[in-house]
């Protein structure tokens, strides 16, 4: 059976940031190939902040093992293959824990029948994994008929050679595998879809009409849209923008059908997908409000504290939202680089610091978040007759130091000595931790 299957497989990184469990995002789209063939195009989206990274210096790197595989009717499998994925974070320009995402594609060129789709894919460092599978039926020729509609977030011209894969013409589609959008920041979507025929069993031009709409969960209907077309061409393509800043919260179905010329009572095919248009005062969840919590922690007040666990959850975002903007050192800028600063370093304590538990929790972490990188670290990690401990100095700002001991030797440093941090308690005994050789000159 192999032999039947014409297959061309490729996958594309698209390195955009745009803002633990691993949650993937599927869609599958076919359209029309040469020789009646179909062309699957499964998209798949990850975001950032729901994946493990290892730190190497101020970069974060994850990889996914993705297996692609796919089966006849019978079970047979035609086609297998496994790829790693690598991924980036440059803390010195992005956070992991807002809307950045990992965006793949995967195409398949088949002949007619019915084909499963599975992909698996595993985070490499945490091992959770995820399986994604379903069967499809290839399109049919015997008529003129609609390819799948792909739902993207924007379009926008792109004579690039970059990412080939997600462009039509010279035109790049960010394909939204969830079909969800907020309107507060999303404006609209781009629908896109072909209509095409068998050019050897149709003569005649390829030519009809075509009516869009788009109803909210009462059939209301919030979008019109209706084209009449005539191409010399076997298979002609159909985009555009529509906006939704005017809609409310709930699903709508984009309904797609399509009339030949000969009859234009019944349509000769139909497509349909549903849209989610989040609500934007629910978007922020208790979770998100746990992670812009972490960040501003260790520079509140503990009044500000008080007052901050008292309130519900609308206004604790207000909350922290005027916490940044409070402190914001350019408020004129969209950009605030307090905030940016901040965040940067609770991504590195989560990353270099967890070992047995969340490392903006820590005392490295908190330290960390707190007073930035230190500019002298001594590590004293195999001492004779002593604990592992660390000191970190900072001179900025005034000499600050700080002892940290690992009373288990597997990596969980503990704060034992302060020096010049009101905010900071250590150990009385501290020195009983360091041996008997230990040199108060690491100390100056």
């Amino acid at each position: 059976m192999k032999n039947k299957l014409l297959l061309t497989f490729i996958l594309v990184f698209i390195p955009i940031f745009l803002i633990a469990e691993l949650n993937v995002f599927f869609d599958c789209n076919c359209f029309p190939a040469e020789n009646e063939n179909t062309t699957f195009e499964i998209t798949y989206k990850v975001f950032d902040s729901n994946l493990d990274f290892t730190a190497q210096d101020n970069i974060l790197i994850t990889q996914l093992l993705v297996n692609f595989d796919i089966y006849n009717a019978d079970g047979q499998e035609l086609y297998h293959k496994d790829f790693i994925r690598q991924i980036k974070v440059d803390l010195d320009k992005t956070s992991i824990y807002h809307d950045e995402f990992f965006i793949d594609k995967v195409k398949a060129t088949v002949t007619p029948g019915l084909y499963k789709f599975t992909i698996d894919i595993q985070d490499r460092v945490n091992k959770e994994s995820l399986t994604w599978e379903k069967t499809f039926h290839t399109l049919e020729f015997s008529h003129m008929n609609l390819s799948d509609i792909e739902i993207s977030s924007f379009h926008q011209s792109d004579s690039t050679t970059r990412f080939q894969d997600f462009k039509r013409d010279n035109v790049l589609f960010l394909v939204n595998p969830n079909h969800l959008f907020d309107p507060i920041k999303d404006e609209g979507f781009t629908y896109y879809f072909e209509v095409f025929q068998n050019v050897t069993t149709e003569e005649k031009p390829l030519e009809g009409k075509w009516i869009l709409t788009v109803q909210n969960k009462d059939q209301n209907s919030v979008y019109d849209e209706e084209k009449e077309f005539s191409s010399t061409n076997s298979t002609k393509p159909f985009w555009e923008w529509i906006p939704i800043s005017q809609w409310d919260t709930g699903t709508y179905t984009l309904s797609l059908k399509l009339y030949s010329n000969d009859n234009s009572d019944e349509p000769v095919a139909s497509r349909e997908e549903l849209i989610f248009i989040q609500d934007t005062r629910e978007s922020i969840s208790k979770a998100e409000i746990d992670k812009e919590y972490r960040y501003a922690k260790y520079f509140l007040t503990n009044y500000e504290e008080r007052v901050f666990k008292n309130l519900d959850d609308e206004g604790r975002v207000e909350f922290l939202k005027r916490f940044w903007e409070k402190n914001d050192p350019n408020p004129k800028t969209e950009q605030n680089e307090y905030k940016e600063e901040i965040t940067r370093r609770v991504n590195y304590a989560n990353r270099k610091f967890s070992h047995y538990g969340d490392g903006w929790k820590s005392d490295r972490g908190r330290i960390y978040i707190r007073r930035g990188k230190p500019e002298e670290v001594i590590d004293k990690s195999y001492e004779y007759h002593a604990k592992p401990y660390i000191i970190w100095k900072y001179y900025l700002g005034g000499k600050r130091i700080y002892i940290f001991v690992d009373f288990t030797k597997l990596g969980n440093y503990k704060l034992v000595y302060v020096e010049n941090d009101e905010f900071e308690f250590g150990d009385p005994n501290w020195q009983d931790y360091l041996g008997p050789y230990f040199d108060e000159n690491e100390l100056q």
